[in-house]
């Protein structure tokens, strides 16, 4: 740690006293001789004025803290390019490429329908006379606002409004198990999105794409600048649950958890603990995840010239700028303190659709750019 000035001050006073105070004795012992009490008085005189002067004005001088010693640097501004977002109706077609069982395309489409439920559909129902009871946890809706609010910023009358308009399945592999990002791309047309949609492609964990676990754990991006956006995330249960489906499993190669054990975390105690799958199933909870980050990422950044930090060639979208944060407290290896359920243990923080639970990144908010945290 570099020492503020206040620090070195301190250290010139200790010098310039014990230099004063050595002086006198050096001087002194080589001249016993011509000691006198004339000398000796001179010395108290001296002491007496002078350097009690000094050393009180530097003392003054220093006695408020160095302010600047205590750097914080100001929150990253998520900037707008002045590119286009999307707005108003978003049609969104999923295409399940391989195995994916019942169970876990409901757990992808109960999100995606509770993105933006019709009006009143996510509301809670009035408790009548009495005791109010306990606060609804927060909603995948509510979490959604923080993109609506992006959508506005940029002068949108009509925030995004996800609609599932069709789920295809592959489970025969048209294209084989080894893919790469073209033809992913590839996949994606086949689902025959119109502009201002997305188009997203789920790869089942024994499919494996170009750059996964390696380079990314999805992508979102677009043909061309006015179509169909695309989002692509693969099922990392077998290949890499360590980098794509933290926190549900322990963390691997990267500063998240790494080397901690399994466990549920609890209560913000115990950094690097592990969270249980809110669905049961840390694969598909894991694609959760990062089909979140991605849909906010394809909504205020679709074609490159929207919403993020940094340069163009390796945006940090909105999602991206809060990296393993879901609760409060979080830090690298603690994802935060978050809810559990009561009978699975299992942490989410938000609910949706029929009441399924999920687990959600932090967004930066437009306004304040720190991280909202669903509490």
């Amino acid at each position: 740690m570099i020492p503020s000035t206040s620090s070195y001050m301190h250290i010139y006073i200790y010098i310039f006293v014990s230099a004063y105070i050595a002086a006198p004795i050096l001087h002194g012992g080589m001249q016993r001789k011509c000691s006198s009490a004339t000398m000796e008085k001179a010395r108290s005189s001296r002491s007496a004025g002078g350097v009690v002067a000094l050393l009180l004005a530097l003392l003054l001088s220093f006695a408020r803290p160095c302010l600047s010693s205590l750097y914080r640097p100001p929150q990253p501004v998520m900037a707008y390019h002045h590119g286009a977002v999307l707005d108003g109706a978003v049609p969104v077609s999923v295409l399940y490429y391989g195995a994916f069982s019942p169970h876990q395309k409901a757990v992808v489409a109960d999100f995606l329908l509770s993105l933006s439920p019709r009006a009143g559909g996510g509301r809670q129902p009035s408790r009548g006379f009495g005791a109010p009871g306990p606060a609804p946890p927060p909603s995948v809706a509510r979490w959604w606002e923080t993109v609506d609010a992006y959508v506005r910023k940029a002068g949108r009358a009509e925030p995004p409004r996800v609609m599932l308009a069709s789920q295809v399945s592959d489970e025969a592999c048209s294209l084989g198990k080894t893919l790469s990002r073209l033809q992913v791309e590839q996949l994606a047309a086949r689902l025959g999105v119109a502009p201002g949609g997305v188009a997203v492609v789920l790869t089942a964990s024994d499919v494996a794409v170009e750059g996964f676990c390696a380079a990314a754990c999805g992508t979102h991006g677009a043909a061309a600048p006015g179509g169909a956006a695309h989002v692509w995330v693969g099922n990392a249960a077998v290949q890499c649950p360590g980098r794509c489906a933290w926190p549900f499993h322990r963390a691997e190669g990267f500063a998240y958890g790494h080397g901690h054990g399994e466990g549920r975390a609890r209560g913000g105690a115990g950094g690097g603990e592990t969270l249980r799958a809110p669905n049961g199933d840390a694969g598909v909870d894991g694609m959760v995840i990062n089909l979140a980050a991605l849909l906010a990422g394809a909504v205020t950044n679709p074609y490159g010239q929207g919403y993020f930090q940094g340069d163009a060639g390796a945006p940090v979208e909105v999602a991206a700028a809060c990296p393993g944060v879901y609760g409060r407290g979080a830090y690298p290896g603690y994802p935060g303190a978050v809810r559990h359920d009561t009978a699975t243990g299992a942490g989410y923080n938000v609910v949706g659709r029929n009441g399924r639970k999920y687990l959600v990144p932090a967004l930066v908010d437009p306004e304040s750019y720190s991280c909202t945290i669903m509490t």
